[in-house]
């Protein structure tokens, strides 16, 4: 059975998003993760609205932060989704052309 790609990305975008989002939010409220934090933002350029360079300010401070960080662990759930439902259809394509061929 081959997956969908469009709703497998989809489902992998929503399940790894929101997540992330919770972990951003609470690490903006009381610096609960900020280990996990600061090396998903080590990987990924925030333009200097990082949520942990403004860990001491106000929270409308890391506002910005929390959204770019949130825009990036959606893009790398979809891209993972993707890849994994695109490399799983291919594999399954090949295991039944070996079947019939059988």
């Amino acid at each position: 059975m081959k997956l969908n790609i469009k709703w497998f990305s989809i489902t992998t975008l929503i399940i790894g998003t929101v997540p992330m989002l919770i972990l951003f939010v609470w690490c903006s409220i009381n610096n609960f993760g900020i280990d996990i934090v600061r090396l998903f933002e080590s990987i990924h350029p925030n333009g200097g609205l990082s949520i942990i360079e403004h860990i001491d300010g106000s929270i409308m401070a890391r506002i910005p932060g929390i959204v770019i960080n949130t825009m990036y662990a959606a893009l790398d759930s979809l891209i993972a989704g993707f890849a994994f439902s695109a490399l799983y259809n291919f594999f399954i394509s090949i295991s039944e052309k070996n079947k019939s061929n059988d």
